[in-house]
């Protein structure tokens, strides 16, 4: 990440906007302030920022519209949405524009730090090459459309094997593997992808209950574990680890 982390914040309240931004310099940030969308835009295709953060409810060109344009523009910046009015269905209607983040006003500037540092580790990690390794061709397309949403280069494998041969030709970064697959199980490919790829992170995840040294075993050897049914939050917090 870089040294000195460009927030800019857009809101056309003075005082929210003034006391946001400086609380943000103050923590290490380098805070830019916009009144309006149109504004923050030109700013986006001017300079380098690193996050947005917006209110949704903006004269002229409203949070929503801005999202859609700045991931037009830059579809790897990442864009916190931030609103004090109570609308139906605005969270939900926030993410499916593409925002990578949503708050509630009145919220504490220690949640929207844990967000940014969050949003920012997602954001350099999308760089990295992810292998996905499932038996069962619905869940690991599934888990694959989960990455491509995170903005992930995902590719996959059917099991053990086959993930060894794509470690061998390309570069892995990141490697996601079902525990239970037949021929080799996720705890014995993990073991076999440390002495060819040692510095790729993995994930093991299961649809059973392993019993308490199985899990321990995964646990110490893998990076994570997670349960199934596997979800975006829950690869997203994983990844946010990494």
């Amino acid at each position: 990440m870089p040294d000195k982390v460009r927030v800019m914040v857009v809101d056309d309240d003075p005082m929210l906007l003034s006391l946001l931004t400086d609380t943000l310099d103050a923590i290490g940030y380098t805070s830019l302030s916009m009144p309006d969308g149109e504004s923050a835009l030109k700013l986006v295709k001017d300079s380098n920022v690193d996050i947005i953060i917006s209110d949704i409810n903006l004269p002229g060109m409203d949070g929503m519209e801005l999202l859609r344009k700045v991931k037009e523009t830059a579809p790897q910046l990442p864009v916190i949405l931030i609103t004090g009015v109570a609308m139906n269905g605005i969270r939900s209607r926030a993410y499916e524009e593409g925002a990578d983040g949503f708050l509630d006003k009145p919220f504490r500037i220690a949640v929207v730090e844990t967000m940014i540092q969050r949003l920012l580790k997602h954001k350099y990690l999308k760089n990295s090459k992810v292998l996905v390794i499932d038996d069962n061709l619905m869940y690991r397309d599934v888990v694959k459309d989960l990455l491509h949403e995170l903005n992930f280069d995902a590719v996959v494998a059917k099991d053990g094997a086959e993930a060894l041969d794509v470690i061998r030709r390309q570069h892995i970064d990141i490697i996601i593997t079902d525990f239970k697959m037949p021929g080799m199980n996720g705890l014995e490919l993990t073991r076999k992808v440390k002495e060819i790829a040692p510095s790729a992170r993995i994930i093991i995840y299961s649809g059973i209950t392993p019993d308490a040294a199985q899990e321990s075993e995964m646990r110490y050897e893998a990076d994570a574990f997670l349960k199934k049914p596997v979800n975006l939050e829950k690869v997203s917090e994983v990844l946010a680890r990494f």
